[in-house]
């Protein structure tokens, strides 16, 4: 394979990632922002049409951006329009009310605390009844000198109480049993099996190969730099060709009116000698 074939084959593989930029089906690069096809794109970001281009997309980017703004302005200065006169409505209508007209008897009862009760109660029946007669066994537990001081007087049975969950940090009871367990680090096994497992060396062939590949991207990259600058230089010189044409032109205009002026000059010139 050739250094064209490939050069060919890379600006195939590779296209320009730009915001203006499209490839119509045929592959062809154009600017999607001035309508025309591009042959070199660095050269066309610096022309001066794509720069007018720009400008003018910006603008009206701009001003759409503003009018956009002034209508969400709008919106919200008729919402809170909105909301102050149903505010003023609503203040008007609690000053017509006659003094006195939320007294004892007309108060609105509170529905919220009532169901906030309702709530509760239901709770607390669907909480289960508390074990009464481990309750009482503990509560003995913790009587018991009292009790064998007092053994004439009965002592009285102690009333059942709902068990209380022990919260963190909370000091322990008597006779309440409590576990703890220092905390253990959990390792993965794929990390451990990938910690042992070195990363495999590189053999002779896969080094040759990327020198191989390297050596061709350099060779690729070169290419493409002598051929950006050989179309440089070629539309350079025909700039100044175009240039020499136009100044040639003008040239010969000047020369064509000089030579008409010359012969009339001598004609009139030989009329006034036969004249005389």
């Amino acid at each position: 394979m050739d250094a064209k074939s490939l050069l060919r084959a890379k600006k195939a593989g590779s296209r320009i990632q730009h915001p203006y930029a499209s490839y119509s089906a045929a592959g062809q690069l154009r600017c999607s922002i001035c309508a025309v096809p591009v042959k070199q794109w660095d050269a066309h970001l610096l022309t001066k049409a794509h720069r007018q281009s720009v400008a003018r997309e910006k603008k009206e980017e701009a001003s759409a951006q503003k009018k956009r703004a002034a209508e969400e302005e709008a919106e919200s200065s008729s919402k809170r329009a909105k909301i102050s006169n149903t505010q003023e409505s609503e203040e008007e209508g609690r000053s017509k009310l006659p003094a006195g007209f939320f007294s004892a008897g007309n108060e609105p009862q509170p529905q919220e605390d009532e169901e906030e009760e309702e709530e509760e109660e239901k709770e607390k029946e669907k909480q289960p009844e508390a074990d009464a007669e481990l309750d009482a066994f503990l509560a003995s537990l913790k009587d018991e000198p009292e009790s064998a001081a007092t053994t004439a007087a009965p002592a009285p049975a102690p009333a059942p109480a709902q068990r209380k969950r022990r919260t963190y940090k909370e000091p322990e009871e008597d006779g309440v049993a409590s576990y703890s367990a220092a905390p253990q680090l959990v390792k993965d096994k794929n990390e451990e099996e990938r910690e042992a497992t070195p990363e495999p060396e590189e053999t002779e062939a896969e080094r040759r190969a990327r020198f191989a590949r390297e050596e061709r991207e350099e060779v690729l990259a070169r290419l493409e730099e002598e051929q950006r600058a050989q179309e440089d230089a070629d539309a350079r010189v025909d700039a100044l060709k175009a240039r020499m044409e136009a100044l040639k032109k003008r040239r010969e205009a000047r020369g064509a009116v000089g030579g008409g002026k010359g012969v009339a000059a001598k004609a009139l010139a030989k009329a006034a000698s036969k004249k005389k």
